[in-house]
């Protein structure tokens, strides 16, 4: 009879063409593409079948087969089956923006059919429902983007790049003074040889190791081949006319052993790296005593030169000149002086002027005059068989500010006047004279135009025609920037003054206050109390009472006597 009623409900196989019979039974909801909820009677029969109602006519078929399995003789027994089917059907995921944030959303519907089977008293019903949940997850970025105003760099062509490695400014190799720049060791320490030959430089400086990092890859054999085959060919005097420059990390006047231990370390293998390309001079900063004794932070200097000329075989330490700012060592000559008098081997430590430096910590190198008792300071303090080179840059700051701030030749405070001063000093000959000037857009062009400058700067005289022509045009070039850092520097001074100002008239007006409430509390100093010493006195102290007033009717005699009896 089951069979019977299964067969005369049952849609035939045409109405089913939507999704395809498993082999296992279960339905294959694969082809599921939209939502529906819907409830399908036993008797419903539509000719065409929406997809959601064939999954609900395939589970009501999978129901009729479990009663097929029971005995017809049950029909009197009452039992229930509850058939649920769970299956995604698809997944989308759509990408758009809302509110300018990019945002993803997945989506995943999910198709679940239930089936709930009712035999009783031989009659069956079947109510089978089918739907589809659809789920939707949106994946954020945990950040909002930002968004910048800074273009992409753009790919450098390949007419960019040849135009990169061709010459600036040809060498001047028969001029005494051998003028440079820092260029860059990018992409290769034997780099630095062809960038320092394209700006027309006779002496360079670099960094061996990025300055901003403790630790460093070593060289490759091909590096350090490479680098002595420019050297040699490019006719550069390693020994004398590189200036390697330290990391800005290394401190030797630290006084926490791990922490000196850590720059020493860096400042080792600076020297080492030095010596595998054969090069003779090694620049760095002394250090800063941060708090600590001055005289104690110098020894910890000369002993950690010391420790380092016994580890390496030739390179020279240069000390270099510094602005003065805080607790920073070098920025007056004597500095250096005492670290060299602490040194063991006297011909592996020199000494470097900055012209920036020097002018901001106080020597004036602007005047012929100046200038000359500048030099004399440094011969009698620390002597000129020291001097081993030359860092030169102007500068934005104001003379004496402690300020290390580079300015391009002749547009700041120090001047062109300075410059000729500098390049016409004899004992300066043969020595690495090093530009530290900034540059727009890494734009090395202003080097070389920079070290032509220089060189045309030896031999003339302070009131040549041609001199005075260059300085007024390069003085006049820097102008307004010299204006506009002493409009700020007024102007950070006239606030320092207002705040000194009102600090001082509130120590004043806290004075007052502390005045006036010690005036109030002397005052209200209580009377000694003698409540609790009535009715207690004692027969001496009624004699010593009556004996003071004896004395004071004496006393009256004796005062209205000396005033002659007037009164």
């Amino acid at each position: 009879m089951a069979k019977r009623d299964r067969q005369a409900q049952s849609p035939s196989s045409d109405d089913n063409s939507g999704f395809s019979q498993v082999s296992d039974g279960d339905p294959d909801f694969g082809n599921i593409s939209q939502p529906a909820t819907q409830s399908l009677l036993q008797d419903s029969y539509r000719p065409r079948k929406p997809r959601s109602a064939a999954v609900a006519s395939t589970a009501k078929r999978r129901a009729a087969d479990a009663e097929d399995d029971e005995d017809d003789n049950d029909e009197g027994s009452y039992s229930e089956t509850v058939v649920k089917v769970t299956k995604k059907a698809r997944r989308n995921t759509i990408i758009g923006k809302l509110e300018d944030l990019d945002f993803e959303v997945e989506q995943e519907d999910e198709v679940y059919s239930s089936v709930t089977q009712i035999e009783k008293s031989g009659k069956m019903r079947g109510v089978s429902t089918a739907s589809v949940k659809t789920t939707k997850t949106v994946k954020t970025p945990s950040k909002p983007a930002v968004v910048s105003d800074t273009p992409k760099r753009k790919r450098k062509t390949k007419e960019e790049k040849e135009a990169e490695k061709m010459p600036l400014a040809d060498r001047a190799l028969n001029c005494a003074f051998k003028i440079g720049a820092h260029v860059s060791s990018a992409a290769g320490v034997e780099n630095s040889v062809t960038n320092a030959t394209r700006i027309g430089a006779n002496a360079f400086a670099l960094f061996l190791k990025s300055q901003r990092k403790w630790e460093s890859p070593p060289y490759k054999p091909t590096n350090i081949s490479t680098f002595k085959k420019f050297t040699k060919a490019q006719n550069y005097d390693s020994r004398k006319h590189m200036l390697p420059h330290g990391s800005y990390l290394v401190n030797l006047a630290q006084k926490d052993k791990e922490k000196a231990t850590k720059a020493y370390t860096s400042f080792i293998d600076d020297l080492k790296r030095a010596e595998s390309l054969s090069i003779g001079l090694f620049n760095f900063h002394p250090g800063s005593s941060l708090g600590e004794p001055r005289d104690e932070a110098i020894e910890r200097i000369a002993n950690a030169l010391n420790k380092a000329h016994k580890e390496t075989g030739f390179v020279k330490t240069v000390l270099e000149t510094m602005a003065g700012q805080g607790n920073v060592i070098g920025c007056k000559f004597e500095d250096l002086r005492d670290i060299i008098a602490l040194v063991e081997d006297k011909s592996r430590v020199g000494v470097c002027i900055d012209t920036c430096h020097s002018f901001s910590a106080g020597y004036d190198l602007r005047s012929p005059e100046t200038y000359s008792a500048v030099m004399k300071e440094f011969d009698e303090v620390i002597g000129f068989e020291y001097l081993s080179a030359l860092h030169l840059n102007d500068s934005k700051a104001p003379f004496n500010s402690h300020r290390d701030l580079h300015q391009n030749i002749g547009l700041g405070f120090l001047g062109l006047s300075a410059f000729r001063n500098v390049m016409n000093t004899k004992e300066f000959r043969d020595l690495p004279m090093v530009l530290e000037t900034p540059l727009i857009d890494d734009d090395v062009s202003v080097w070389a135009k920079e070290i032509k400058l220089l060189e045309s700067l030896v031999g003339l005289e302070a009131d040549d025609p041609i001199f005075l022509a260059l300085e007024k045009e390069y003085a006049d070039k820097g102008a307004a920037e010299r204006k506009a850092v002493l409009d700020k520097l007024e102007k950070k001074e006239a606030e320092k003054e207002e705040k000194e100002a009102k600090k001082k008239e509130k120590a004043e007006k806290r004075a007052e206050k502390e005045k006036l409430k010690d005036q109030k509390a002397k005052k209200k100093t209580p009377k000694k109390s003698t409540a609790g010493k009535k009715g207690k006195l004692s027969k001496g102290t009624l004699e010593s009472d009556s004996s003071e007033l004896s004395e004071l009717e004496t006393g009256s005699d004796t005062d209205a006597s000396s005033c002659g009896g007037k009164h």
